[in-house]
């Protein structure tokens, strides 16, 4: 008998719904290319829907090859599989930026929960050189990654895994544009120096009486306009809007896009950012790539102009997109609380 949709209890308060994939669209996005107007302003509808319905889609036909995702992976799990003590060399903490290696239990994306994360991650962004004016002046977003000696395939393979993903998000953003009803290239001058991260995770398996206080990653809402994510194992579950929370199962040949909250925040809350977390209960290690999409440090809005246009005000006051996540970044990677 097949458990789809079936309640399952695994471990301690760990209590979830699986098989519910159906309910997250799988989103075409070979359109966005077409030259038809009418077929870019489809796909526009159907992001604007999962948007304001689930928070989370598929995407598909996303442009981004199988070679890229595949040498990207294969070079996270080396680097993952190195003692401590070397991936220690790169630590985040001894970084001037926000960059590098996050050990198992470094951070609690729960707030609530005693417990911390049982994930490992690398934090990576554009690789800026020492000489970059933002850099220069203390920003904790702009400037060199730091990447790790071995193994040596490691900087390219992510480094062109990141590039593709930014040119991804310039796609993207032209979508969600037509989606708020802005013009199509409302976010080209947004979008020049980006506030995009890369988080190449690697989650061991889980023994199934763990506590829920110590999750892959606990329970947590992105910061941003939106995150990509490639998987290559089940374990990402979001909680729906009916209350339970689902499985959100790999796709082959797609990515799991899911809305942050400073776009929840910019569309007065139309957009949905829902909270997510990582249980890893198969016997496999599991990766997964996030890379996660801002815009440009200084760019601030209270609202979008067509959201303030249809609503009349603003819900929230006016922000900018890097003083939100460096807010953010701080209380999750840097908070003794």
């Amino acid at each position: 008998m097949s458990d789809h949709g079936k309640w399952v209890s695994r471990g301690k308060g760990i209590r979830f719904r699986v098989g519910l994939s159906d309910n997250v669209p799988v989103i075409d996005f070979s359109r966005v290319l077409s030259g038809d107007l009418a077929e870019r302003k489809a796909l526009a509808k159907e992001i604007r829907e999962a948007a304001t319905n689930v928070g989370f889609f598929y995407l598909s036909n996303h442009g981004i090859s199988e070679t890229i995702i595949d040498n990207a992976k294969a070079a996270m799990a080396a680097f993952f599989d190195l003692p401590h003590d070397e991936k220690m060399k790169i630590h985040y903490k001894n970084s001037p930026i926000h960059r590098g290696y996050v050990g198992a239990g470094n951070i609690k994306s729960d707030r609530e929960k005693r417990g911390t994360d049982m994930h490992e991650a690398i934090e990576l962004a554009e690789d800026l050189p020492d000489t970059d004016p933002d850099y220069l002046r203390g920003s904790k977003f702009h400037g060199p990654n730091i990447w790790p000696e071995k193994p040596p395939e490691f900087r390219d393979a992510l480094a062109t895994y990141f590039e593709a993903q930014l040119e991804l998000g310039r796609r993207m953003l032209s979508a969600f544009a037509l989606a708020l009803d802005l013009d199509e290239d409302f976010f080209e001058p947004l979008y020049t120096r980006p506030m995009s991260r890369l988080r190449a995770c690697f989650y061991p398996p889980q023994d199934p009486d763990w506590d829920i206080k110590q999750l892959g990653i606990g329970a947590h809402k992105d910061f941003e306009i939106f995150t990509t994510v490639w998987a290559d194992q089940p374990g990402l579950q979001v909680l729906a809007t009916h209350g339970d929370w689902i499985d959100i199962q790999p796709k082959a040949g797609t990515f799991v896009i899911n809305i942050g909250d400073l776009m929840q925040r910019w569309t007065n809350d139309i957009f949905l950012s829902r909270p997510h977390r990582v249980i890893n209960l198969n016997t496999e290690k599991r990766y997964s790539l996030a890379q996660f999409f801002g815009v440009d440090y200084d760019v601030e809005f209270d609202a979008f102009p067509t959201i303030k246009a249809a609503e009349q005000r603003a819900k929230y006051p006016s922000i900018s997109c890097g003083a939100h996540i460096e807010e953010r970044v701080g209380k999750a990677y840097y908070s003794e609380t």
